[in-house]
């Protein structure tokens, strides 16, 4: 699993990831890929509210799954939450969103560090802290980084 906070490694993958590369599996290009992390970051920096959508008996049951130390995210798992189409493109190319992504991940760490009892809520898993989303990221970046062959 990839850790978030070893950017150098993170921006060497990056650096792997063309405009035209083919995902493994789903449908996501490279380009949705990007957003899609900097839209989960923007959920975790407090920018993005969510609602809970996982009605609240299966909460602790898919919280205590998603958290098992040796547990990744299938292949082609898709959050219950997105719809079968892709969203929009925000960003106008590939770099940009890239951009995007790293100024979320940097305002994940300094809303953290002003409200360290934050617990911004995932729309699948419920309240998550920093360490919680930490490990989150953790496993939707690797995740969707083998999405596009860079893990």
């Amino acid at each position: 699993m990839l850790d978030i906070y070893n950017k150098q490694d993170l921006i060497e993958r990056l650096n792997n990831l063309k405009v035209d590369s083919q995902p493994v599996f789903g449908k996501m290009s490279a380009q949705h890929m990007i957003e899609h992390l900097a839209i989960t970051f923007m959920i975790s920096n407090g920018k993005a509210p969510q609602k809970l959508y996982t009605p609240l008996e299966k909460v602790e049951r898919y919280k205590a799954a998603f958290f098992a130390a040796d547990k990744e995210f299938p292949m082609g798992v898709k959050a219950p939450v997105l719809s079968d189409e892709l969203l929009p493109l925000r960003y106008p190319d590939l770099p940009t969103a890239i951009q995007k992504f790293w100024k979320e991940f940097d305002a994940f760490d300094a809303y953290h560090a002003e409200n360290p009892d934050a617990k911004p809520m995932h729309p699948v898993i419920a309240e998550l802290d920093k360490q919680e989303w930490i490990l989150f990221h953790n496993k939707h970046v690797t995740h969707h980084f083998k999405q596009h062959g860079l893990v």
